[in-house]
């Protein structure tokens, strides 16, 4: 009884190394896969700024949430404008929709604006007599 206690506990101090050098060697492998793009100082000084307290992390938050929304609303207008050219206020050719009553009405308008100039600067001195 004495020895198959011994032959026992030998077995499973094998079994316990064997799989603690199998454990440590697929940890090893495992960190070796999972190893991040981002270097590991990088990181810790992020984690150092922001990670540490509930605070900074929300700000970090917060802050990557208004980059992301105004990085996807720029991108997203550029976008629709891209696909609308032409068909918006701001992009269709208004000269094309000219007509030529219209060139006279402006020319008019342009005479009216010119002699009525020319009045305003004979009026002031009937300001004077007022007084």
């Amino acid at each position: 009884m004495l020895f198959s206690t011994l032959a026992r506990n030998r077995t499973l101090f094998a079994r316990r190394a064997t799989l603690a050098t199998t454990s440590t060697t697929s940890q090893q492998q495992l960190r070796q896969k999972s190893s991040s793009p981002i270097p590991a100082p990088v990181l810790s000084k992020w984690y150092s700024i922001f990670g540490k307290s509930t605070i900074g992390y929300a700000t970090w938050l917060v802050g990557g949430i208004i980059v992301a929304e105004g990085l996807t609303g720029m991108l997203g207008d550029a976008f629709w404008g891209s696909v609308n050219h032409g068909r918006t206020f701001d992009t269709v050719d208004w000269s094309k929709f000219k007509t030529d009553d219209e060139e006279e009405e402006e020319e008019e308008e342009e005479e009216e604006e010119e002699e009525g100039a020319g009045d305003e600067e004979g009026d002031d001195d009937d300001d004077d007599d007022d007084e």
